[in-house]
C-alpha cells in the first residue's frame, strides 16, 4: 500500500518544534512590549518636565 499523508510521530514531531520556537520567541517579544513601555515612560516624563519649565 503507498499512502500519503503524515504520520503520528511527524505531526508530533513539528508541534514541538513549533513549541519549542514559541517558548524561545515569547519571552523577547514580551521584553520588547516592556522595554518600549518604559521608553514611552521616560518620554512622558521628559514633556511633563518640559511643560512645567515653561509654566
Amino acid at each position: 500500500m503507498n499512502r500519503k499523508g503524515f504520520t503520528l510521530v511527524e505531526i508530533m514531531i513539528v508541534v514541538a518544534i513549533i513549541g519549542l520556537l514559541a517558548a524561545i520567541a515569547i519571552p523577547n517579544f514580551i521584553k520588547a512590549r516592556e522595554t518600549a513601555e518604559k521608553n514611552a515612560c521616560i518620554a512622558n516624563l521628559k514633556q511633563i518636565q518640559g511643560a512645567t519649565q515653561v509654566w
